[in-house]
């Protein structure tokens, strides 16, 4: 007998539903008609689509008039398209781990956080089995105040090295971690499915979808705290390496002779353009993040020649950086995010000056370089993005066994 060949109707419905509920989960509410037009399926398809996605509890149709869509115009005469609306009740759990603190929060099909919660580490406390306990009480807090809303998996976003193949997290110098299995310690506790990202790689990821960095394909972003990070986009898609450990530029060796770094080397990048040798340069206690280098800013504003001097000095540092990742990828857009993006607005000119310094062609001529978009959140949102992954890719069979794993008819 022949060979059959083509698509399956199952595998084209599969298609099919993802591609509408990736589109309103990224965009917003969208019309059925424009949904005809940007997916490229007739107006009787998506109607057989919307309809399925409603009954399995994705998305909900309203009439124009009951929500804010951008673009969408009534018609004077006829039905108005019916607007297709991602379902906010259903969703993920997304913690963030960062050095001094971490963030649990709730997020709904289309992008919106309804919980948030955040605790401050100990100062230098960060076992393993302590933050397990911590993650896991803040996860059930943010649950607790949404019963209603069914919860898929959970997404977290660290600051290390992240083995692609199974999610161990390899090397987190700044947390003290080594070759730690997060995911089994954190599912075990939560009885829900983990997954588990670098930081920067979940930064760039949300800022390509939902900010300073939409509609450009080749994207660098750099990123942190106290520990720097970086994700790129080649083409549109992520660069992982070949067990998912590109991107560590926070230990890329920048001045030999600098001070040593928590990963044992010296002049990594981070030691020059971290938060808490910004602090220390300004004359301040290290620690406390974004709201300490927002004080800083503001000192230099009103004249503070030591602060003004510290901010010119990281300003350099990451101008200087920069030039090799724009050598290296050749980027449209360099998003900065975390307490880098606060340098870059503060000294934006000190930044550039330096990028673009010329010792023969200037690589960086014409590479955007914008702050993050989504404040020090954005790499929640990424973890929450991955979180949903499964969901994206194949909604009816994820919602199905999701409703037969909690008992529901």
């Amino acid at each position: 007998m022949p060979k059959k060949t083509g698509i399956s109707h199952e595998e084209l419905r599969r298609v099919n539903t993802s591609a509408l509920l990736t589109w309103v989960h990224h965009n917003g509410p969208t019309t059925r008609a424009r949904l005809t037009r940007e997916l490229g399926l007739n107006r009787s398809t998506i109607g057989d689509l919307t309809s399925l996605l409603c009954d399995t509890g994705l998305v909900q149709e309203l009439r124009p008039d009951q929500v804010d869509v951008e673009g969408v115009q009534v018609r004077r005469s006829g039905r108005p398209s019916l607007v297709v609306s991602p379902r906010p009740d259903v969703g993920v759990l997304a913690l963030m781990l960062d050095v001094d603190r971490i963030v649990a929060g709730l997020f709904g099909l289309g992008g919106e956080l309804s919980e948030r919660r955040e605790r401050r580490h100990q100062p230098g406390v960060h076992e393993v089995g302590q933050v397990v306990e911590s993650a896991t009480q803040m996860c059930r807090e943010v649950l607790r105040a949404r019963p209603d809303m069914a919860v898929l998996a959970v997404g977290v976003s660290v600051p290390g090295l992240v083995r692609s193949s199974d999610s161990l997290v390899h090397f987190a110098p700044n947390l003290g971690w080594t070759d730690v299995q997060f995911v089994d310690l954190l599912s075990s506790a939560l009885a829900l499915p983990v997954s588990v990202g670098n930081d920067a790689d979940l930064g760039v990821l949300a800022e390509h979808l939902y900010g300073a960095a939409v509609g450009s394909s080749e994207v660098a972003y750099v990123g942190g705290t106290v520990g720097i990070g970086g994700g790129f986009l080649v083409h549109g898609q992520p660069l992982r390496g070949a067990e998912g450990y590109s991107g560590e530029v926070g230990h890329l060796t920048v001045d030999p002779d600098g001070h040593e770094c928590r990963c044992g080397s010296r002049g990594c990048w981070e030691t020059k353009i971290g938060a808490n040798q910004l602090l220390a340069s300004a004359g301040r206690l290290t620690g406390g993040g974004l709201a300490a280098v927002e004080e800083v800013v503001q000192a230099a504003v009103r004249g503070d020649e030591e602060a003004g001097a510290a901010l010119d000095h990281a300003a350099y540092w990451l101008g200087f950086g920069m030039r090799a990742l724009v050598r290296l990828f050749n980027p449209e857009v360099v998003v900065l995010g975390g307490t880098l993006g606060q340098v870059l607005e503060a000294r934006h000119g000190r930044v550039l000056e330096t990028l673009h310094e010329r010792d023969g062609i200037d690589f960086a001529q014409n590479v955007s370089v914008r702050a993050g978009a989504l404040g020090s959140d954005g790499p929640m949102l990424g973890a929450a993005e991955v979180a949903l992954a499964p969901l994206l890719a194949d909604p009816v069979s994820v919602m199905s066994a999701y409703r037969e794993g909690n008992g529901a008819a």
